[in-house]
């Protein structure tokens, strides 16, 4: 009966993966995955389970199925990573695509204002033409003038502030006496 245990006990070992007492290591295949290594992430997550299942079956001299587990768990820690680094990367790109967004539709409404200020202008001009800038000019309007009506208008611009008509000393000080606009 003991004969016939100690038979099994070299097959128990080959399926386990582990050594055998005379130090030889069963090839159940698992090394050669391992070093033609894994695709994506849930392909090294599969090698890595394989690895532990192994190391946890071992029973003695496991030193190479402790080896392989970090192995596998290298390879899935660099997978990790880069799909982390591609995440983040289009993470990035999200951000930056909607940062240009907000920027031309901010764009867009400083134009859109401006055209609607524009208009507002015109229609403003169109219904008083009194109001209007001398010469058509566009751009700062100048102070409205009071109504020169029954004053003496001075060339620089301004109302005299003595003379009702035209005489001597009226807008001395202003550049002279001009026609009113």
């Amino acid at each position: 009966m003991i004969r016939f245990a100690v038979a099994w006990l070299p097959l128990v070992a080959l399926a386990a993966g582990c050594h055998h007492g005379d130090g030889a290591l069963h090839d159940d295949g698992f090394r050669s995955r391992l070093a033609r290594g894994c695709r994506s992430e849930p392909d090294c997550l599969v090698l890595e389970l394989d690895a532990q299942a192994r190391a946890d079956r071992c029973v003695s001299a496991c030193e190479a199925a402790d080896a392989d587990l970090r192995a596998s768990r290298a390879l899935v820690a660099r997978h990790r990573q880069q799909r982390e680094a591609r995440q983040a990367q289009i993470a990035a790109q999200q951000q930056a695509g909607e940062a240009a967004e907000r920027e031309a539709a901010r764009a867009a409404a400083e134009r859109e204002a401006a055209r609607a200020g524009e208009e507002q202008r015109a229609r403003e001009a169109a219904e008083t033409p009194a109001s209007a800038p001398p010469g058509g000019r566009s751009g700062a309007q100048e102070p409205q003038r009071p109504a020169s009506e029954g004053r003496v208008c001075c060339c620089d611009g301004t109302l005299s502030p003595t003379c009702t008509r035209v005489k001597r000393g009226c807008c001395s000080h202003h550049g002279g006496v001009c026609a009113c606009p």
